[in-house]
């Protein structure tokens, strides 16, 4: 490229501009920014943090005002509400929240057979609110010993204290020679090695039970009593026992089924037949020598699978034995207006009500009892739980209810409730303790700092499981437990966050300057070096309280924190053993029969973790120095 300072440029080309005006510096139009004001704009720009925000504070707001507004009851209400299924308006017009409930392997009878679809109904529950189209028939196995568990084997097992066991049927068997009884034995296994066998006897015959056959092999056998034995009466009755001998007291015999026949099918006391249920019924024998066990394996038990309407159950009719007069009074002066009595043609001890009535029909008024002189007595009768619990219409429970029967909704509420005040207070006190700890450590730095270093490493160091064991040990479970482990070490990491920046901020010119004006260290710390590093530890402290929150989840989980029973004041507020690690723990052992009783406390300890953490994030990057005036 050529060099253009040696080009000969031609002077008339150029002109002064604007030579004529005089130039002003021009005015700035836009209004200055402060830190927190820069910091909030950069937190409402970030829309997904925003809205997580905002479900966040929804969040709270219900946790405060559902368990106040809430027209539904959270204490015990009745036992025939328990374990409701949740009900939702729209979603139950699509089959979902419908508050029907799905229940399997439920026991059915083979004898109870819904002639609309052929399959046995379950023996547990009313026929009426079966939804029919969902049922379904199976067999599964089982090892019961009761009629319903059919087939299979039965299997005799030895004690390790001796060798053989037995069994014997209570029934006689009538056995005649002419007619050629004979005893059809049907093994499924017999170990081949240790001189293991089964053994057939019969008896008592002269006050002994005789030998009649042996098995070392599995199969079917058929045994004529008078071929094995010779010297066997040509009538005689006897009970069937069956042992089993062996070596090694750690295997088993398998026995299917054992039948007595004869030429002649129409003599039923000639005949007899056992296998599953009825072979189970055999009992052990505790005498000579016989020891061991005799179990069912392998049987099969109908079983059923349903939806159920359990809303219309419950509040449909019912009939309610010894109901007391009292109550009754009480019923007939609060619906006077509605409750008109009627004659019933089918039953002239009792009388019927008319429709609106909590009360549909009196079946009779029992005796009478006199207590010191005053009477008491009762009636049997029939009610409409719907209007008897206060229900113009059948009612939404929109989370369902748990075992006591009491709404999820408001108790969900109320455990997040207690959940967050306690998040808030411990977390309150790490920060105080945090703060000031870091900022002594910070600030003073040198010994002062390596010294309380190493004891925040030693607290921080102690297992948790340690620490909870102690407190346990001392005080028990319960709140104080609970928050007396969170702070613990709940602090350091607070401390060493307020450590850092005071290490940042302390050797700034705007510090040595107070200090060389004769700032005392309290007002070096408190006024200069605090607020300019809070930005940093607010952050840090925020993120602390869905920790703090799932933390005390856990320990309720696991039955060290708060739990039913319990209550406490917090700042005058009287707060209930409910928290969402209580419900969690509650619906453990109902996961899989009532799995709303888990499933909706998961899914709103879920939003506020994630929503929480989310908002921390934004308040971190929004307090974030290096992003000051970035988009």
């Amino acid at each position: 490229m050529a060099d253009l300072r040696k080009e000969n440029f031609d002077k008339s080309e150029f002109e002064f501009v604007q030579a004529d005006k005089k130039l002003y510096d021009k005015k700035l139009e836009t209004k200055p920014i402060g830190y927190f004001r820069d910091a909030m704009s950069r937190f409402v720009r970030n829309k997904t943090n925003l809205v997580a925000s905002s479900v966040l504070f929804i969040v709270i707001l219900l946790s405060i005002f559902v368990p106040i507004f809430s027209t539904k009851n959270s204490d015990l209400l009745e036992e025939r509400l328990s374990f409701l299924p949740p009900r939702i308006p729209l979603l139950e017009d699509i089959g979902f929240a419908d508050g029907t409930k799905k229940l399997v392997d439920q026991p059915a009878d083979p004898l109870n057979i819904d002639p609309e679809t052929g399959l046995a109904l379950p023996m547990t529950t009313a026929p009426e609110y079966i939804i029919l189209e969902t049922l379904e028939n199976y067999y599964k196995e089982c090892t019961e010993k009761d009629e319903y568990c059919v087939g299979g084997e039965n299997q005799l097992m030895i004690d390790r204290k001796t060798d053989k066991v037995a069994v014997r049927s209570s029934a006689w068997v009538s056995f005649n020679k002419m007619m050629e009884s004979k005893v059809i034995l049907e093994v499924a296994e017999v170990p081949s090695e240790n001189n293991s066998r089964v053994q057939l006897f019969l008896g008592p015959i002269m006050n002994e039970y005789i030998l009649i056959y042996e098995i070392t092999e599995p199969g079917t056998y058929t045994i004529d009593p008078w071929v094995e034995v010779e010297t066997l009466s040509a009538i005689f009755n006897a009970k069937l026992q069956i042992a089993y001998t062996s070596e090694d007291s750690t295997t088993k015999a398998s026995i299917k089924s054992i039948e007595v026949t004869s030429n002649n099918p129409d003599i039923v006391a000639n005949n007899f037949y056992a296998d599953g249920y009825k072979l189970s019924q055999f009992a052990l024998i505790a005498e000579d020598g016989y020891a061991g066990t005799w179990v069912r394996a392998y049987g099969q038990r109908l079983m059923a699978s349903y939806r159920y309407d359990k809303y219309s159950e419950v509040f449909g009719e019912r009939t309610v034995l010894a109901f007391s007069a009292k109550e009754y009074d009480a019923l007939m002066i609060e619906y006077a207006d509605v409750c008109v009595q009627s004659p019933d043609p089918d039953n002239p001890d009792g009388w019927l009500l008319s429709e609106g009535c909590p009360i549909v029909k009196v079946i009779k008024q029992n005796e009478s009892v006199f207590v010191a002189g005053v009477e008491y007595y009762s009636y049997n009768l029939v009610l409409d739980y719907q209007i008897y619990m206060g229900y113009d219409e059948m009612p939404y429970f929109l989370f369902g209810t748990d075992q006591a029967g009491r709404d999820m909704v408001k108790l969900i509420w109320i455990g997040l409730r207690t959940s967050l005040l306690i998040g808030l207070i411990v977390a309150f006190i790490n920060i105080t303790i945090g703060i000031v700890y870091g900022a002594i450590s910070g600030y003073y730095g040198g010994q002062v700092d390596i010294i309380m270093e190493r004891f925040a490493e030693i607290v921080g160091r102690i297992p948790w499981l340690v620490t909870l064991s102690i407190f346990i040990a001392l005080i028990g479970p319960g709140i104080e437990t609970l928050i007396y482990v969170m702070v613990v070490s709940g602090w350091i990491g607070v401390a060493s966050v307020t450590r850092t920046q005071f290490y940042r901020y302390k050797g700034r010119e705007y510090v040595l300057a107070s200090r060389t004006l004769g700032a005392k260290d309290g007002r070096l710390i408190f006024r200069h070096i605090l607020p300019n590093g809070i930005g940093t530890i607010i952050t840090s402290s925020i993120l602390m309280i869905p920790a703090l929150i799932f933390t005390e989840a856990t320990l309720s989980y696991l039955g060290f924190g708060i739990g039913h029973g319990q209550s406490f004041n917090i700042l005058g507020i009287k707060m209930s053993g409910v928290s969402i690690g209580v419900l969690l723990s509650d619906g453990r052992n109902q996961l899989r029969q009532n799995p709303h009783l888990t499933l909706y406390p998961s899914l709103i300890i879920s939003i506020l973790m994630i929503t929480f953490n989310m908002f921390g994030n934004a308040l971190r990057d929004a307090f974030n120095p290096a992003l000051r005036g970035s988009e």
